[in-house]
């Protein structure tokens, strides 16, 4: 693996065109002046005067607006960064969104507070309009636990300070991880957070593997007492809010914008822990005996089954198989995510400095951008088909909704994601007659969305579930706790199968999603959504496709227990979840039986 390169010796074709956006940097700052501006004249014209239907009619229209400039100007802000987090003047584009932002929100809090005070009569015929059938939820729910203009206005105005451990944590994982050089047969590798996650980890070289994953390990070490300082100081304001707020438990806190209640964050977790582990511990072991290894280390889990059968690809064929996949959700589909690399909505480069994993962003009424590091692995057409799931559902939902309803609840936010990697091993198993390419697109659909999904994001949930627990009790922790509470819940959750030691301990550190509330446990609420989607696509084709465009398109305009329904999934029982769990035990019997055909 060569030494990562600098930002500036990639082509301009494979970053993200961020013009649709805003033309450059100083187009960007008068769009901040001008949005300012268009803020004051709001609050002059409506501050005082939002009593009746038609007070808030006529005020809705001209927010939405407004909203959707504050929303391109913190879409800028942040993502140039991300890209790089070493050039300073990514940085300044960063501060100046923040601090617009903060601004912005401080001007509006009157807007609020109006509409969290205004009459129920006022607000149920707001919400006749099928165009604010989100803003309606929100607001019920926010009215609930809110805490006066005053108060609101001074959160507000903390919002930088609270978003700081995050803020810390990113420049962690960028810029202080460091992972010295590492040797194997005599030859001396260089070693990264981008390169060990996207190479050294799945490695078909034992001794690569091995002293990578030390290489790696000794790097999250040297700074685990500042990450657990951060992540410490972002519960506790979580804590601190929900309490504010009048909740009983950060957990009732954090769940009521996803629109779902604590049972339902707790059957995701136990019964994948529970009923999944053993499917999980039967597949490695597979893998273990296919691979010849006397025992199975964290080293070692992310090892293919067959990593002679791992072919590279490049962008272009990436862009190709991601299309043939999705062929299955017909042309409407297709012609809406057709542009993505023509039109650069992606950002591919695996450069330093860069964050590591991939997200999507939609900024409303332009098209969706991806952050991904492309280093030309069968594994990197699966970050894409995952992040082209995103992007298809925000533009689908963007042409479909309005601003207000465009953005869909965070509990089945990763169903349209996770659907398409299933397309993908889906092409790829019948791409061909021979047992070893079918057994190899089936090792994906585990190693690639289901082990991701269902367990790296699952065991972070488990492992928060424990963290928050303590937070409800009053009580603290510090690096070593945080340690022993994720080595125990990968202990639990492996069994035999693979040997969890210290340095395992250490994959708190590796994620941003802890400071971003309970978000990793609707990965697997996503993929239970889903894996019953594609269930329903293979056994009706016609009516499995159009369901799940209807559920696309839906944005956040139903809540989730309503829009998984329109997917043809009822997730109000375990029935779906046990569904998935067994489509997931077939495919490792299948992947057996294909090695004995072998």
């Amino acid at each position: 693996m060569a030494e990562l390169k600098a930002r500036s010796e990639f082509d301009e074709k494979e970053k993200w065109d961020l013009r649709p956006l805003f033309a450059d940097e100083n187009a960007f700052l008068r769009e901040i002046s001008d949005s300012l501006d268009q803020i004051n004249e709001f609050k002059k014209n409506f501050q005082g005067h939002l009593n009746t239907f038609d007070d808030f009619d006529k005020a809705l229209k001209i927010y939405e607006q407004i909203a959707i400039d504050i929303d391109h100007i913190a879409n800028y802000g942040f993502m140039p960064q991300t890209s790089d987090f070493s050039d300073e003047k990514y940085g300044e584009i960063a501060h100046a969104a923040q601090d617009y932002t903060t601004k912005a929100s401080v001007e509006l809090s009157f807007w609020d507070d109006a509409l969290v005070k205004a009459d129920d009569s006022v607000l149920d015929e707001i919400g006749q309009n099928p165009r604010y059938a989100a803003l309606l939820r929100h607001t019920k729910i926010t009215k609930k636990t809110y805490l006066g203009d005053a108060v609101e206005k001074t959160i507000s105005n903390l919002q930088n300070a609270l978003n700081t451990p995050y803020d810390v944590y990113t420049k962690l994982r960028a810029g202080d991880y460091h992972m010295a050089d590492f040797t194997a047969h005599g030859k001396t590798y260089k070693n990264s957070f981008v390169t060990y996650e996207n190479f050294y980890q799945n490695d078909a070289d034992a001794e690569i593997r091995e002293k990578s994953f030390r290489s790696f390990s000794a790097g999250l070490r040297a700074n685990e007492n500042a990450a657990a300082a951060a992540y410490l100081n972002q519960v506790i304001n979580e804590k601190t809010l929900a309490t504010m707020r009048g909740y009983d438990s950060v957990f009732d806190y954090l769940l009521a914008p996803q629109e779902v209640d604590r049972s339902m964050f707790d059957r995701q977790i136990d019964l994948i822990m529970n009923d999944f582990a053993p499917v999980a511990q039967k597949y490695l072991k597979h893998v273990a005996q296919v691979n010849h290894l006397s025992k199975m280390t964290f080293a070692d889990w992310k090892l293919d089954l067959d990593p002679d059968l791992n072919p590279e690809v490049s962008i272009e064929d990436g862009y190709n198989y991601v299309m043939n996949a999705t062929a299955q959700l017909g042309d409407e589909y297709t012609e809406t995510i057709k542009p993505f690399l023509k039109d650069r909505w992606v950002d591919f480069p695996a450069n330093t400095g860069k964050d590591s994993g991939g997200y999507t962003t939609f900024p409303y009424g332009t098209h969706p951008y991806i952050l991904m590091s492309w280093t030309g692995r069968l594994s990197d057409v699966y970050t894409l088909v995952h992040e082209i799931g995103h992007a298809g559902q925000g533009s689908l939902s963007a042409k479909n909704q309005s601003y207000y309803n465009y953005e869909p609840s965070t509990y089945f936010v990763e169903g349209p994601s996770t659907f398409n990697e299933l397309l993908l091993s889906d092409y790829l198993e019948n791409q061909s007659d021979d047992p070893r390419t079918k057994r190899f697109a089936l090792a994906h659909r585990l190693s690639d969305t289901y082990f991701h999904n269902f367990i790296t994001h699952l065991t972070e949930a488990a492992f928060q579930r424990e963290v928050y627990t303590l937070i409800d009790e009053g009580k603290s922790f510090n690096a070593d706790r945080l340690n022993q509470i994720m080595k125990g819940v990968l202990s639990k959750f492996w069994g035999d199968a693979v040997e969890i030691d210290d340095d395992a301990a250490l994959t708190w550190m590796r994620q941003a999603h802890y400071y971003m509330g309970l978000y990793s446990y609707t990965y697997s609420a996503g993929l239970t959504i889903s894996t019953q989607g594609f269930i329903n696509l293979k056994k009706d084709p016609e009516k499995g496709r159009k369901a799940w465009l209807n559920f696309l398109k839906l944005g956040g305009s139903k809540a989730p227990i309503e829009a998984a329904k329109v997917a043809g999934v009822d997730v109000t029982t375990d029935a779906a979840l046990k569904n998935t769990i067994q489509f997931l035990s077939d495919t490792v019997d299948r992947i057996i039986a294909y090695a004995d055909e072998i």
